[in-house]
């Protein structure tokens, strides 16, 4: 039964559609070895190497431990997501496995393959797709939120630049009060559905809705920002100890410093719509640094921000393709397909190529 599901064309849709990710996946590393290489050529590589073999690696095990640690909230607050949107109970390995699959999707060009978490959930669990949707986007928007408060406390402690932030804050609350508001929402959904391309999806688009009215309640908006907050700021405090590692005294300057630039830089990463903000990220990171740190010289700049990229968005590439690679050699091949669940990926990955 299984092998006829496995050569049927819905199924074989399904299975083109998850292997066509790792075409993007290895696309995105690509353009990750560009960027640094790069920045190492302009900060000058004869100095960047020596800078390198002088840093304290006895430090770096310690990022790692604060990245996973950052992970393990994000996880928590996963899970919360998936059990308020209703969406299908799956095994803790199995939903484990998705969520870290997200991190090497998210280097995917337009990062068209975080939304495939949405499907895995659907797929691993029998339901629909459409309710796990909105997880993904709030997942993102929490980060966000939760970065902007750590820069917003950084700049407001002596670092400047807030300013920007304000208004970012502004535009964040505004959005979040017309989400909430059914009185103001409705009549735009409404609105929209009488377009052509969405007339016959209107239903949908009311489910999403409701899907993420319910995880952006304020209680719970309240909760899992706070969450997201602590989370970041362990990756925040990686920089810090890489800092250190480079030769900066420790201080709480210092951890002022490595929380407004790693946040800044992580807004503006996102903000670019770039695969894992490659390249805006290492550019914000590095000439922050400099602006923020007079004595640090470009080559020690290249080597935090070099560091600090592989001990976060790199280590988690590496996690997240050992997750996606399991899933679908020991998981996903086994399963029945519920009707157009196959067609999901494949939909997602063609329009991303338009």
């Amino acid at each position: 039964m299984v092998q006829q599901e496995t050569n049927s064309p819905t199924t074989s849709h399904a299975t083109v559609g998850v292997e066509r990710l790792w075409g993007r996946i290895v696309l995105g590393i690509v353009f990750g070895i560009v960027i640094v290489a790069g920045l190492m050529v302009l900060s000058d590589l004869r100095r960047v190497l020596p800078a390198l073999r002088h840093f304290d690696w006895s430090l770096f095990p310690l990022v790692l431990l604060l990245t996973a640690g950052n992970y393990a909230c994000r996880f928590v607050k996963w899970e919360l997501y998936l059990r308020w949107v209703g969406a299908p109970r799956l095994r803790r390995s199995q939903s484990l496995a998705v969520f870290l699959s997200g991190f090497a999707m998210s280097i995917t060009p337009g990062k068209v393959g975080e939304w495939i978490k949405a499907f895995l959930v659907a797929r691993l669990g029998g339901g629909p797709v459409a309710p796990v949707v909105p997880v993904v986007a709030v997942e993102r928007l929490t980060d966000g939120i939760a970065m902007l408060i750590l820069a917003l406390v950084a700049g407001f402690g002596g670092l400047g630049g807030w300013q920007p932030l304000v208004v970012l804050a502004g535009m964040v609350l505004a959005g979040l009060w017309l989400v909430q508001e059914e009185r103001v929402a409705r009549p735009f959904l409404r609105l929209a559905a009488r377009a052509p391309l969405l007339r016959s999806r209107a239903e949908a688009l009311n489910g999403l809705y409701d899907a993420t009215r319910a995880i952006l309640r304020w209680r719970r908006l309240v909760a899992t920002s706070g969450l997201s907050i602590f989370s970041w700021s362990l990756e925040c405090l990686g920089l810090f100890v890489i800092l250190i590692g480079v030769g900066a005294e420790p201080s709480v300057e210092l951890l002022a410093v490595a929380t407004f630039v790693l946040s800044v830089s992580s807004i503006a990463g996102a903000l670019s719509l770039l695969p894992g903000g490659l390249g805006a990220a290492e550019a914000g990171i590095t000439g922050l640094l400099l602006l923020l740190r007079p004595g640090m010289t470009p080559a020690e700049a290249a080597t935090a921000t070099v560091l600090i990229r592989f001990g976060t968005l790199w280590f988690g590439v590496l996690s997240g393709c050992a997750a996606l690679l399991w899933l679908q050699r020991k998981v996903l091949r086994f399963l029945p397909l519920q009707p157009r669940q196959g067609a999901v990926v494949a939909q997602l990955l063609d329009s991303s190529e338009r």
